[in-house]
């Protein structure tokens, strides 16, 4: 036995819309993926900028203890120097580099402190950031297996739905087929409303009660304010 034609309108409209919104979650598939691979990425930047600082600070550190090692030899040049200037204004002159490398030996000092501390904290936090680097690897892998299950998952309702629009559609009367096609291709899943609660849900206009009628008994028919192919929806 043939349904009736508003029946095959809303399965239509269902299997549309189900269409539709699965065909979405397939194209959004990728942009979901790249931003998780984004984020992937900032937490590889993240890890190995870790070890990239650790090893910035010991060469820090290196680079400050030559320097300071240098400077702790030419102050003890200076000092010694010092003892054998009669000069008064030589004197002077020599009291000033002294100062002037005393100053340079304390930065040193506060420099390396300042890094061996940093150092301290950096190496401290190398488990933890090594454990979290190994879960978003673990999170990554996840994810993607999931997505490609997911991917699987839906690629097989679209083929299935596809195939059972199909169906429905090669049901519709010769005499509706041209209108209905021309409804489609210009909206979509737009195309159908159901009519509940004596509305139109595509556009809220009242239907008449004739019409609600009509469409029970099989009845073609459209919203005459929005145009949507109707049916009536069982409360």
């Amino acid at each position: 036995m043939t349904p009736l034609v508003t029946h095959i309108i809303r399965e239509c409209h269902r299997l549309r819309s189900h269409i539709y919104h699965l065909q979405q979650e397939i194209d959004r598939g990728p942009r979901v993926i790249r931003s998780r691979q984004e984020e992937l990425e900032q937490e590889r930047h993240a890890y190995e900028q870790h070890f990239e600082t650790i090893k910035r600070l010991k060469l820090k550190q290196r680079e400050d203890e030559g320097s300071l090692k240098q400077t702790e030899a030419r102050l003890a040049r200076l000092e010694e120097q010092l003892l054998s200037i009669t000069s008064a204004k030589e004197y002077q002159a020599k009291l000033s580099e002294i100062a002037q490398a005393k100053e340079k030996k304390s930065m040193l000092e506060d420099a390396i402190l300042t890094t061996i501390m940093e150092l301290e904290e950096k190496m401290a936090a190398t488990p933890k950031v090594e454990k979290r680097w190994s879960q978003v690897q673990s999170d990554f892998v996840a994810f993607q297996r999931e997505a490609e299950e997911r991917y699987a998952r839906l690629q097989q309702d679209l083929q299935w739905s596809q195939q059972e629009l199909q169906r429905w559609e090669d049901q519709i009367p010769e005499d509706l087929r041209e209108r209905y096609e021309k409804l489609v291709r210009a909206m979509g899943p737009d195309a159908f409303a159901a009519v509940k609660n004596r509305y139109c849900q595509g556009c809220h206009t009242q239907i008449s009660e004739q019409c609600i009628l009509d469409l029970r008994n099989g009845t073609f028919l459209r919203c005459f304010n929005c145009g949507r192919m109707l049916y009536v929806e069982d409360n």
